[in-house]
């Protein structure tokens, strides 16, 4: 067998693979995914986990973090999904998330200032 006969199988088994497999072996993108609102409420200015609003509320970066899985599932239960991965075609899962961070932040704030918590 030639070397461009062999070329030639391998590009046959490729096509075919590729047609039988699209879609199964993407790797799909979840970082993306409600982006903003957990940057903006969740991130220090670098990008980090360190301090952030919801840190700062909370006086826990773990705590600020479990608050972040909690606002997720709750983003993914208004919007009829699963998982989180499944909002990104959802324009509106954004807006609900940042909605949810918003609502918890106030109310975080204000439990603080009446309990001097």
């Amino acid at each position: 067998m030639t070397e461009a006969e062999k070329q030639e199988i391998l590009s046959e088994l490729e096509e075919r693979f590729e047609k039988k497999y699209k879609g199964c072996l993407s790797r799909e993108d979840t970082q993306s995914v409600l982006k903003e609102p957990r940057n903006k409420w969740f991130r220090d200015e670098n990008g980090g986990g360190g301090y952030s609003l919801m840190t700062d509320a909370f006086d826990n970066s773990i705590v600020s973090w479990q608050v972040w899985e909690t606002i997720r599932k709750l983003t993914c239960v208004i919007c009829g999904k699963q998982y989180v991965r499944h909002l990104a075609g959802i324009k509106e899962s954004e807006e609900i998330a940042e909605e949810i961070c918003q609502f918890i932040y106030d109310l975080r704030m204000k439990y603080k200032e009446n309990n001097h918590d």
